[in-house]
C-alpha cells in the first residue's frame, strides 16, 4: 500500500493504492493530518482508482476524516471508487455517509 498526499491549490488529493486494512492505519492518519492541516483547502479529494480491498479500519480512517474535515468546513470526495470498493461501501450502508465520484 502507498500514500501521497499533494495540495494543488484549495484542493488536498490522498492518492491510495494496494489494501487499505489494519496494517495501514497509521499511514492513513498521517495523510489525512496532512491533508486536514494545509493552509487554504476547502476541498480534500481521496482517489481510489488504484485500491484493491478497504476493510472496516480503513473506512474507521475515512469516517474520522469525514468528522474532521466537516468540523472545519472543508468537503470530502472519494473519487474513482472501483466497483469492488463501491461495494464494499454499499454492503455497509457507508455509501451514503461519502460523497463519491
Amino acid at each position: 500500500m502507498s500514500i501521497t498526499v499533494n495540495v494543488h491549490g484549495p484542493i488536498a488529493h490522498i492518492n491510495l493504492s494496494g489494501g487499505i486494512d489494519y496494517s495501514t492505519q497509521e499511514e492513513i492518519k498521517e495523510a489525512n493530518h496532512k491533508a486536514l492541516s494545509a493552509e487554504h483547502v476547502h476541498e480534500i479529494h481521496v482517489n481510489f482508482a488504484d485500491v484493491t480491498f478497504i476493510d472496516s479500519s480503513g473506512i474507521r480512517a475515512l469516517l474520522t476524516l469525514q468528522r474532521e474535515a466537516d468540523e472545519r468546513g472543508i468537503a470530502l470526495v472519494l473519487l474513482d471508487c472501483t466497483a469492488l470498493i463501491r461495494d464494499i461501501f454499499e454492503i455497509g450502508g457507508f455509501d451514503s455517509m461519502f460523497t463519491i465520484r
